[in-house]
């Protein structure tokens, strides 16, 4: 009996010391999910994506590996927890778009890191006026490494876990003070290979203007589907050409009818597509759209806007040409370059018919924006996910987005103002 007692004792203060290692109790594994920070509310809710990131940091075991390929960074909270978990023992391998060594961000990762990229841990930039990947100038108009992805070899006890983000690592709209969210997809190890493939593509700065194609084609897994980019139109067709756009393919592939359980909840379970970017510049895209509400789906857009961008202006007057279907024309609501707040998400949904199968619920997120930049130049993730219980929290964030005080509105026919 004493034996025993004796034994339980010794369990529970194991258990109790391997809680309370490092100063903090163990956290439990991650799951897939979603989150979103709230730039209107307080300053937990405006740093939560940024929040999950640093926890997800913090709980790398030495001896795993953390991999970030991001636009920019001048907000040192995510590079600092890098920092440390590089000194308690992870390799931390981080590729940035051509930026400053010296900076006072930038400078403490490349002591701390090193560019030995035969390391276990290092910082690449990109090289100047192009991305690591694509390197086209369109309109004067340079490719960049826009990616804001981070992968996990382990964390919290959980294995290959990708985190796809929409923001910088700012303090600003485009990262904590706008509307952003960030996907985390747990144990789908083909998705976590396929980025960490990507990654040592960006590493090893190999020009691929049409990587989408001939570098690393999309990979699909279970749920879960995963693009990159750069994608070049046809040979011999102008940049804007359609055929060679991945979200022209989607929208493609919907249908506006033949639902029974989800899209609009009026008996007729029309199919809605939501759209959440912060560039909108595809004017054919947005005629798309309009046609789709005209057949009578449901369609609903957030996005920044830039009337001094021809390109934006001709998408949104197409979103917004007037109708006298029954439908009424997609829902646009805006932010204008002077408004505190901007939407900084990449996101869209389809509720409904897609590829032939009705009552379907996908999201994609990513780094990828409405705009020929994201699609033909630059380096970019776009991760595709059918998943229930992803689905709903984007769909909540949307209409809280979509909502908001202060952003602006205008409806079929109407013209949008930044005055």
């Amino acid at each position: 009996m004493r034996k025993v007692i004796s034994t339980v004792a010794l369990s529970a203060c194991l258990a109790a010391a391997t809680a309370t290692l490092g100063g903090s109790p163990a956290l439990a594994a991650p799951t897939t999910g979603a989150v979103f920070n709230n730039p209107l509310g307080t300053t937990e809710q405006k740093q939560a994506t940024q929040n999950r990131i640093v926890q997800l940091i913090g709980d790398a075991p030495a001896g795993s590996r953390i991999r970030m390929a991001m636009y920019y960074a001048d907000d040192p909270t995510i590079p600092n927890a890098l920092l440390a978990a590089k000194n308690r023992g992870v390799d931390v391998q981080v590729v940035f778009n051509n930026g400053d060594p010296k900076t006072a961000t930038y400078a403490p990762l490349v002591s701390g890191l090193g560019t030995n990229l035969s390391a276990g841990s290092w910082i690449l930039f990109c090289p100047a006026n192009r991305g690591c990947i694509g390197n086209r100038t369109i309109n004067d108009v340079t490719s960049i490494n826009h990616n804001k992805f981070f992968l996990f070899s382990s964390t919290g006890g959980a294995a290959n876990v990708v985190v796809q983000s929409t923001a910088n690592l700012h303090d600003g709209r485009d990262g904590l003070r706008g509307w952003n969210a960030a996907l985390v997809l747990v144990g789908n190890t083909a998705i976590y290979n396929a980025y960490s493939g990507y990654f040592d593509d960006l590493k090893a700065q190999k020009v691929n203007n049409n990587y989408y194609d001939t570098g690393r084609p999309a990979v699909t897994s279970g749920n879960a589907k995963i693009h990159f980019y750069p994608r070049q139109e046809s040979n011999g067709q102008p940049y804007g050409d359609p055929a060679e756009d991945t979200i022209e393919t989607v929208l493609d592939n919907v249908k506006c009818f033949g639902n029974s359980r989800v899209g609009t909840q009026d008996g007729t379970y029309r199919t809605i597509i939501r759209v959440n970017t912060t560039s909108f510049s595809r004017g054919y895209l947005a005629a798309k759209l309009w046609e789709l509400d005209n057949a009578g789906c449901y369609v609903q857009v957030v996005e920044n806007y830039n009337p001094g961008s021809g390109a934006e202006t001709t998408a949104i007057k197409n979103l917004l040409r007037a109708t006298s279907s029954p439908y009424g024309g997609p829902i646009v609501r805006y932010y204008c370059g002077d408004d505190s707040t901007w939407t900084h998400q990449k996101v869209l949904q389809v509720e409904g018919n897609y590829y032939g199968g009705a009552d379907r619920t996908i999201t994609w997120v990513g780094s990828h924006n409405l705009s020929y930049n994201s699609l033909r130049q630059s380096d970019e993730t776009l991760l595709q996910l059918e998943d229930t219980a992803v689905f709903n929290a984007f769909r909540s964030n949307f209409s809280t987005v979509r909502d908001a005080p202060g952003i602006r509105s205008a409806a079929n026919g109407g013209t949008p103002s930044c005055g």
